[in-house]
């Protein structure tokens, strides 16, 4: 029996919803059987992501496994990445590149008697794809065609929700407010949205990725109508009408009719959204335009993202891009005013290939122990791995661990703070910090605190 590791880049909830139709065919495949240690698994399959910083992570997770795996293991590279970098990825040694219908013709034995949510969320994929064409977002081209689950298919995932669930997010993959279009020929989510909290009234239900061209008086109706629809995620982007044109975005005006018609028939909804900060052209004053509505307090939660140059995307060919220090500039403001959840963009993602992000990756990966973090899994069924924390969180670690040493005065700390250190950080990664302490310009007496506190004793 093969041991099968499955690896999601990040935690979207296509990824999920992905990993769960193939963890069905996996278990009930006699011949596999699922494991959550990659360093043990015989075959090794990875969801990589194409979007924004998602593209470097998912190389720094590929040369984190092709290191640190089985060195007989077979490596499966699929997901978002493949629709626009297939052959780059094909060049990295160690790997295979198949699509998503390809993994699971390699374990399909019959169709799947019994469907099980292997993997749990609270959310409902109505719809994968998207029709807009919004220019800075490349989405459209990675994906394809839009495609709608059947009303009944969608009822039937809520209704097994239902039986447990208080909040219920529907979404689509991007794009929610185009659902039916491709099935019924028109836009159906308000006819699908008022069935569901007619059938299922005794639950929540959150609205994700909604574009505002599908705010139409039917679904604003709906939402009027049903009280326990308690938030949509409505992306704005921007306020500047100039801009939104560029972005081949719906004018503000239109929006915020939208918007103030939603606040007077229900002003207990949630709206929430997310914007743009330094798009193509965006001077000081268009971004203190947007600074001011967002003041105005219409939103519960606001996300922002500093514009991304990407290939592919009618943006990243625009005039008057705007430098790096002015969007992390206005990045941060947004955060600090709003408390804002931010998306910044990666200022090499435009120039470095799939192969370099790789082999920088690679080099790292190759010098840094095989685990820093001792629990790393955060779903069932998903190989737990620690990436980020050997590449984007390491020097953040560095300073905690410090913290620990330099405060460890009393031997009620020491004991405490060793204890959260063993804990926390695995042997391998704790010489590691050791080691770097022993090598620097560090007080002796420091250096004696951290070799007991971070070596097991067997290692004094």
């Amino acid at each position: 029996m093969k041991k099968i590791a499955i690896i999601m880049c990040n935690d979207m909830h296509m990824d999920i919803e992905r990993s769960n139709v193939l963890l069905n065919y996996i278990v009930q495949n006699s011949n596999y059987e699922i494991v959550c240690d990659y360093t043990i698994a015989d075959i090794v399959i990875i969801q990589t992501c194409a979007f924004g910083n998602g593209k470097r992570y998912s190389m720094q997770v590929i040369a984190d496994v092709r290191v640190n795996a089985n060195p007989n293991a077979k490596i499966i590279v699929t997901g978002c990445l493949l629709p626009i970098s297939r052959e780059e990825l094909k060049v990295i040694p160690g790997i295979e590149v198949k699509s998503f219908d390809e993994l699971i013709l390699m374990f399909k034995k019959a169709d799947i008697h019994l469907y099980q949510e292997i993997v749990p969320q609270n959310k409902v994929i109505i719809s994968e794809g998207c029709l807009k064409r919004c220019s800075y977002c490349v989405y459209p081209l990675i994906v394809g065609k839009y495609t709608s689950k059947p009303m009944e298919d969608i009822l039937s995932e809520v209704a097994r929700l239902y039986e447990t669930e208080t909040n219920i997010y529907l979404t689509g993959a991007q794009e929610t407010s185009d659902y039916g279009r491709d099935l019924y020929g028109e836009p159906s989510f308000a006819k699908l949205l008022q069935k569901i909290c007619t059938q299922f009234p005794n639950c929540n239900y959150i609205i994700g990725w909604f574009h505002p061209a599908g705010l139409t008086e039917e679904m604003i109706s709906v939402i009027a109508q049903n009280k326990n629809i308690i938030e949509i995620m409505l992306h704005i982007q921007h306020v500047d009408e100039t801009i939104l044109k560029n972005m081949n975005r719906p004018t503000m005006k239109f929006t915020d009719e939208k918007i103030q018609k939603l606040r007077k028939l229900r002003p207990d909804l949630a709206i929430s959204t997310e914007v743009i900060v330094g798009f193509p052209g965006e001077t000081q004053l268009e971004f203190q335009k947007l600074v001011k509505y967002l003041n105005r307090g219409y939103f519960t939660d606001i996300g922002v993202a500093s514009y991304e140059q990407v290939l592919g995307t009618d943006a990243s060919v625009m005039e008057k891009q705007v430098p790096e220090g002015i969007k992390k500039e206005r990045l941060k403001f947004i955060q600090t005013k709003f408390n804002a959840c931010i998306y910044p963009s990666n200022k090499d993602n435009f120039m470095m290939s799939v192969i370099e992000e790789y082999m920088k990756a690679y080099d790292l990966f190759c010098h840094l122990p095989k685990y820093i973090l001792n629990n790393r899994q955060k779903y069932n069924c998903i190989a737990g791995i620690d990436t980020k924390a050997k590449t984007e969180e390491l020097e953040e670690i560095l300073k905690e661990v410090f913290e620990y040493i330099i405060n460890s005065r009393s031997e009620f700390d020491f004991q405490k703070n060793k204890k959260i250190l063993t804990e926390k950080y695995t042997t391998e990664a704790r010489m590691l910090f050791y080691s770097m302490i022993e090598r620097g310009n560090f007080k002796e007496g420091i250096k004696q605190r951290a070799k007991k506190l971070l070596l097991d004793d067997n290692q004094d």
